[in-house]
């Protein structure tokens, strides 16, 4: 008896195909686990780096000790505290963040990148720090006037409202890196815009400074 004309294969060729079968599925397996792409299962792939973020600087202190001035004690609480955070960022932005404790409580400040030390009064403490001038001067050389709104296009500004136990944070990004030479302290002011797209630092009483050392 013969098997012509009913379409099977003979039980060797069966089993041939089945074995064949086997282990084309086995293989496939086994790339599937190594590439991680199992059924429920993700890619293998390594945890994303932090994209090169590296500290600049880190400055805490209790305003009224020394590397820090007090001029307006109503609008703080007890023991006053600031703590600056200066942060790489990478691809030429630089972070600053502000954290206080012990200020007046629901109040809104605004605290600005100078030049100079926390000496004396405020008007002793020089310029407002304003980003890499060498940029901006090239930048103005393309046009014959700045619009007002970028008159602090490089200034650093940190708008903060403070909780009911006067503790807050702020914090702003800038374009461009911070040279060790170029800030000297940050002065924290009473903040009569707050909220406002373009703060105006000249608006405020001056509250209190904080020393600012970046390593050059």
């Amino acid at each position: 008896m013969t098997t012509k004309g009913f379409g099977f294969l003979p039980v060797a060729a069966v089993a041939a195909a089945l074995a064949l079968a086997s282990a084309t599925t086995a293989c496939e397996g086994d790339r599937a686990s190594q590439d991680g792409t199992n059924p429920g299962e993700g890619p293998d792939n390594p945890p994303d780096e932090d994209g090169g973020r590296e500290e600049i600087a880190h400055h805490s202190i209790d305003l009224g000790e020394e590397g820090s001035e007090v001029w307006d004690e109503e609008l703080l609480g007890e023991a006053p505290r600031a703590d600056l955070s200066i942060v790489d960022e990478g691809a030429d932005v630089t972070s600053f963040e502000l954290d206080v404790t012990g200020f007046g409580g629901d109040e809104f400040f605004l605290a600005t990148a100078h030049v100079g030390p926390c000496e004396g009064d405020p008007e002793d403490i020089g310029d407002l720090y304003e980003g890499d001038q060498d940029d901006q001067e090239e930048d103005d050389q393309d046009t014959e006037e700045a619009p007002e709104s970028e008159t602090h296009q490089g200034a650093v500004m940190i708008q903060l409202g403070t909780d009911a136990e006067g503790n807050g944070t702020g914090q702003i990004q800038i374009d461009g890196e911070v040279d060790g030479d170029d800030i000297g302290s940050m002065v924290i002011s009473a903040d009569p815009t707050s909220g406002s797209e373009q703060p105006d630092p000249e608006d405020g009483e001056p509250v209190a400074c904080m020393d600012v050392e970046l390593e050059s």
